[in-house]
This record gives structure tokens, C-alpha cells and sequence, in this order.
């Protein structure tokens, strides 16, 4: 006779869970939202590289690819290694179900048993993001560089899953072995200090094995493969060390993973950062850098917005110092042929943003304390954007010697010139694009009402997709400006004038997205009049033509 075991009895619960849950599944909603994320962004994508008709690199460029490009992309994997150490530190990267904590793991189950399928399905899910941001990538860059672009689409994919697969083992080791978050931090800073001097230097990196794989696109070597052995032996370690997992940290994850899920869910962008920062244990400081003098008047929210800012750690201070220098790149990319990096810096200016309008972000959640001051709303909102604004005026700067030392070989001085004009205001836009993603989920309890009533159900989910676009879309048209003056130098006319000109239409756009901000409610106030007064005239029209048929003999 069969006796049921912990594990069969393990696979019976988790079957009937997901029995239940797939009975609760409406199958056509789920294949159609998946049909419009995959049309809005896979899609898209593909359709728009199409539209890519950049010029091969020239010779010399290649040489450079074989003598900085293994050193260069090496450094994508120690980022990833270092974020995955960290990411262990404190916690991850597993955050499974709250009823697993409660029932499974306190049960008398093998705890490396109970954890092995969730494990591994982090790790497929994380490989199989890389995979397409990979393949992304790889697919671009065979347009330029030598080879097929269908290699380059595969080796593009095995690089994205192989720092995925990296990131998530790393921080499995580090989570079972109990790095503390100060040697996380000390381990990544000499990897990335090893790296970066294998890249100047021309020595033999931590990663330049597997960031030669990355160049698989135009020339293969065989040594190159121990580089995915190490991965996948890092991560075998990391699941045969899962007995030592943390119930505690555990528990914590998985309650803020729910509401992460369900901030998802509502494209509530804010509180997906938000919570984000809570599951990486990012605290602020209780205390300013500086604390301001109190002053009052209109200067009350300038000091309310520098000590939100002033109270930022040192991480969060690297990460956004991490996004401009990587914006700063992808626009210097942009500029030497890779037209389609300037996306790239507009989501990643985007963010940084988002990471600047902390003030604003503050503001939005309060709407109570918000309403009961004597102001209007769009008036205190522009407001609060000023502190954020002046705050990345140093980012710019970053983003300036990030060009002049890219470009010190073909004279940095003018690169800096142009750069210095365009900084702040490419910055500024790409800020603009967050104002609007958090402007546009500021509590709204008038138009709900009628948005319900016009919108035709069909076209509901792509106007979601539209809204969450938008502010996107707003940050890359910001960046749109290193094409122009990439222009101008094609057709030798200045690049300064050039960047002054576009510059201006950067600073009218911030101007015209502060205007809404300013007059949004307004706007809004005689939208919902209009509609109300439609409604009521059509209403009337209704009564009129029933009382005549009523008449009618």
C-alpha cells in the first residue's frame, strides 16, 4: 500500500490551488490583455527597429568592439552580480505566497523542498526577461555591427538570460550564506573597481569572459562557455543552500509582493516604487543632510520639498547618479549611430524623475491636507515640482562629464559645449514625463463618473495602455533632441546652434506640461460642466420625443 508522503502531499495542495485558481481565470480577459501588452510592446518594438536603417560601423569602430567590448559588456554582469548580493543581503530574491510562509513552511516539509519549485521559477522568469531584452538589443546592434542580425538576435539572448540567471543566483548565495548589506556592498564596489580598471587598463577582468560572449553576434570561442558553466554552477549552490532561507524575510516579502502585485495591476506607478524601495529595505533618513530654517509664506513648500530631498540615502543618491550617467551614454550612442538608444535615455531620464518628484509624490498621497488649504490644487502641485527641478540640476552636470569623457577622443571640448546647452533641459524633460505620471493619478472623484459612461468597454484597455504610455512618451520626446544635432553634423551646419534651438522647444515643452499641471482641475471642471450639460439636453430631447409619440393618436 502507498503511503502519501510530505512531498505528495506538498504536490496535492499545490495542484489544487492551482486548479482553483485557474477555474477562477477568465481565459478571454487574460488572452486579451496579453494580446495588448504583447501589441503595445513587443509589437511596437519589432516595428519600429524596422524603421532603423543606421549605417554599418566602420572599421575601426570594430576594433574597438574586439579590444574594449568584452571588458565593456563584462561590466553589465558585475552590475548584476552586484545588484543580486545586495539583493540577497537584504532578503531576496524569492518572495513567494503568504499561505506557503504560514502553512508550508512551518509544516514538517523539507523546507529546500518546499522552496525549490518557487526558486526555480524565479530564476526561469528572470532568464526569460533577459531573454527578450536581450534579443531587443541583439536584433539592434545587427544592423550596425558585422554578422547576421539573427546571430546577433541569439547571442543577444543568451547574454540578457545569462546576467538574469547571474542576478538571481548571486543573491540565493548571498541570501543563504548571510552576507551582511556592508559586505554586499564592499564585494560589488571591488568587483565593479576590477572591472572598471579591466576596461582601462586592458587587463583581465572578473567578467570578461562572459561579457566576450555578448560578441558571439560576429566571432565565436569556445572559452567563452565556461562564463554560463559559472552561472549555472553558482546557481545550483544557491538551491542546494535553500534550507538555510529565512522564514522571516520570507514573510515580510511575501505581504509586500501582494500589494505590489495589486499596485501593478492599477498602473499605479508611485507606489510600485514604493514598495520596491520597502522590499529592497531602502529606508530614508530620519534626519535631513541639511535641515533648512523655518519660513513662511510660499516658501513653506520649498523647505517641505528640499526636506524630502535632503533626507535621501546614500543608495538611492548612487542609483539616480547611475541613471544619468547611463542616459548620458545611451545619448552619446544615439549620436554615433545607434539611433534607437535615445529611447533608451528618454525611459531612463524618465525615471530618475521619478525618483527626483518625491515632494510631489508626498502631496498626491495627502489629498485631504491638500484640499484643505486655501489654494488650488494645480497651483500647490507646480509648486511642489520647483524643489525636484533645481535638485537635478547636478545630475545634468553628471550627465556633461559623462559626454566629455566618452567623446574626449574626437574633441571634448565642443561635445561638452553641445552637451552643456542640452543637459538640463533633455533632464528637465524627461522629468516632465514623470510630473505627468504622477499629476494624472492625483485623486479625481468628478470625472470618474463619466469616463465610465463614455468609454465603449472594448476600447478600455487600450485607453489604459495609453495612459501608461503617455508619460513615457513624453520623457523620449525629450530625448529626441541628440538626433537633430546629429543631424546638423551630417549636413555640416552647427551642432551649437543646433542644440540651442532645440534646447528652447525643450524648455517650451516643461512650460507647456507645467501650464496643465496648473490648469488641469480647471480644465476638467468645464469638461464635466459640457458633458453634464449634454447629457441633460439629450435627456430633455428624449422626454420631449416621448411626450409627442405619447400625444400622437
Amino acid at each position: 500500500m502507498h503511503t502519501v508522503t510530505e512531498h505528495d502531499a506538498l504536490g496535492d495542495l499545490r495542484r489544487a490551488r492551482r486548479k482553483n485558481r485557474l477555474a477562477e481565470l477568465d481565459w478571454f480577459e487574460a488572452a486579451y490583455r496579453v494580446y495588448l501588452v504583447a501589441f503595445a510592446f513587443g509589437g511596437s518594438a519589432l516595428w519600429l527597429s524596422g524603421f532603423v536603417k543606421d549605417e554599418k560601423v566602420s572599421p575601426a569602430t570594430v576594433a574597438d568592439i574586439y579590444r574594449y567590448g568584452p571588458a565593456v559588456m563584462g561590466m553589465f554582469a558585475v552590475l548584476a552580480f552586484a545588484a543580486g548580493m545586495r539583493s540577497g543581503s537584504r532578503g531576496g530574491p524569492l518572495a513567494i505566497e503568504e499561505a506557503d510562509v504560514r502553512h508550508v513552511l512551518l509544516s514538517p516539509v523539507d523546507r529546500r523542498a518546499a522552496l525549490l519549485r518557487p526558486a526555480t521559477q524565479r530564476a526561469r522568469s528572470a532568464a526569460f526577461s533577459g531573454l527578450i531584452v536581450g534579443a531587443l538589443a541583439g536584433e539592434l546592434a545587427g544592423r550596425r555591427l558585422p554578422g547576421s542580425v539573427a546571430s546577433w538576435t541569439f547571442t543577444g539572448a543568451a547574454f540578457g538570460a545569462s546576467l538574469s540567471v547571474l542576478f538571481v543566483g548571486a543573491a540565493l548565495v548571498a541570501h543563504a550564506v548571510r552576507v551582511p548589506r556592508w559586505m554586499a556592498s564592499i564585494i560589488g564596489a571591488l568587483a565593479i573597481g576590477w572591472q572598471s580598471a579591466a576596461i582601462v587598463k586592458h587587463i583581465v577582468g572578473p567578467a570578461n569572459l562572459l561579457g566576450s560572449l555578448s560578441l558571439w553576434g560576429m566571432r565565436e570561442r569556445a572559452i567563452d562557455l565556461v562564463a554560463p558553466a559559472v552561472i549555472v554552477a553558482i546557481v545550483a549552490v544557491g538551491l542546494l543552500l535553500l534550507r538555510r532561507t529565512s522564514l522571516d524575510a520570507l514573510a515580510r516579502r511575501s505581504g509586500l509582493v501582494a500589494q505590489l502585485h495589486f499596485a501593478v495591476t492599477m498602473q499605479d506607478l508611485r507606489t510600485v516604487m514604493l514598495l520596491r524601495r520597502q522590499l529592497s529595505q531602502e529606508n530614508t533618513r530620519s534626519r535631513p543632510w541639511v535641515r533648512l530654517r523655518r519660513s513662511g509664506g510660499s516658501a513653506a513648500i520649498w523647505r517641505r520639498g528640499w526636506h524630502s530631498l535632503l533626507r535621501f540615502p546614500v543608495s538611492r543618491l548612487l542609483r539616480m547618479s547611475v541613471l544619468a550617467v547611463a542616459a548620458a551614454a545611451c545619448q552619446v550612442a544615439s549620436y554615433n549611430g545607434t539611433s534607437a538608444m535615445f529611447l533608451i535615455s528618454g525611459a531612463l531620464l524618465f525615471l530618475l524623475g521619478m525618483e527626483a518628484m518625491e515632494p510631489l509624490s508626498q502631496e498626491i498621497d495627502q489629498p485631504d491636507r491638500m484640499a484643505s488649504l486655501p489654494h488650488e490644487r494645480g497651483e500647490l502641485l507646480l509648486r511642489h515640482t520647483l524643489a525636484p527641478l533645481v535638485a537635478l540640476v547636478p545630475f545634468a552636470g553628471i550627465g556633461v562629464v559623462t559626454v566629455a569623457l566618452l567623446e574626449r577622443s574626437k574633441g571634448a571640448a565642443g561635445a561638452a559645449a553641445v552637451a552643456g546647452v542640452l543637459a538640463l533641459p533633455t533632464v528637465w524633460a524627461g522629468a516632465a514625463g514623470a510630473v505627468v505620471s504622477v499629476v494624472k493619478d492625483a485623486p479625481d472623484l468628478m470625472n470618474s463618473a463619466v469616463e465610465q459612461t463614455m468609454m465603449p468597454p472594448e476600447m478600455s484597455g487600450m485607453t489604459t495602455i495609453v495612459r501608461m504610455l503617455l508619460p513615457l512618451v513624453v520623457s523620449i520626446i525629450g530625448s529626441i533632441s541628440v538626433l537633430a544635432v546629429r543631424s546638423a553634423h551630417t549636413h555640416g551646419t552647427s551642432e551649437l546652434a543646433t542644440a540651442i534651438r532645440m534646447a528652447v522647444a525643450q524648455l517650451l515643452l516643461c512650460g507647456l506640461i507645467g501650464w496643465w499641471v496648473r490648469r488641469r482641475d480647471a480644465w476638467k471642471v468645464k469638461l464635466n460642466a459640457f458633458m453634464s450639460e449634454g447629457k441633460q439636453v439629450t435627456a430633455q430631447q428624449r422626454a420631449a420625443r416621448a411626450e409627442s409619440s405619447r400625444r400622437q393618436p
